[in-house]
């Protein structure tokens, strides 16, 4: 499993629309795991995708079909743009 971070611009001042969740589950079901929106990211929206995947990369190019999909199904998202969809990668530190 995966935690890809999706970066989304809204069109303007908005709040994400209440389908947003839903809309990316029901994009691929048996890929998706987890959405969790966080709402206090300004002047972008970060959602969080907790993907079954095998590698990294396939988990990414997943998520980026995943939005791709619920932007054209979900009409409230049709406006809404991908900046970029990642695997967070935090330092580790050893000390």
């Amino acid at each position: 499993m995966y935690l890809v971070q999706l970066t989304l611009a809204p069109p303007g001042d908005v709040h994400p629309p209440a389908e947003l969740k839903q809309a990316l589950h029901d994009a691929a079901p048996d890929v998706v795991e987890h959405v969790s929106v966080h709402t206090r990211t300004r002047p972008h929206l970060v959602v969080s995708l907790f993907l079954r995947a095998t590698s990294l990369d396939e988990a990414e190019v997943a998520a980026k079909r995943i939005w791709q999909h619920a932007n054209a199904t979900c009409t409230p998202l049709a406006a809404w743009s991908l900046w970029r969809a990642e695997v967070p990668l935090h330092p580790y530190d050893v000390e």
